[in-house]
């Protein structure tokens, strides 16, 4: 089975990064994900994928 990318990107006046398990905004550190041009959308959705993609440790 192959797992369907987090997160996704929808274009309303300007590029917004959506959490595709919660239909919402991405949000990361802060940050919102909207009002993105196209160059930015297709680097941060790597990003946030990678991130996703780490194994996550207990501190």
């Amino acid at each position: 089975m192959i797992d369907q990318p987090r997160f996704g990107a929808r274009k309303e006046f300007a590029w917004t990064i959506f959490d595709r398990r919660t239909g919402k905004t991405a949000e990361r550190s802060g940050l919102i994900m909207a009002g993105l041009n196209t160059n930015a959308v297709l680097g941060l959705i790597q990003i946030l994928e990678q991130i996703e993609d780490a194994p996550k440790s207990v501190h």
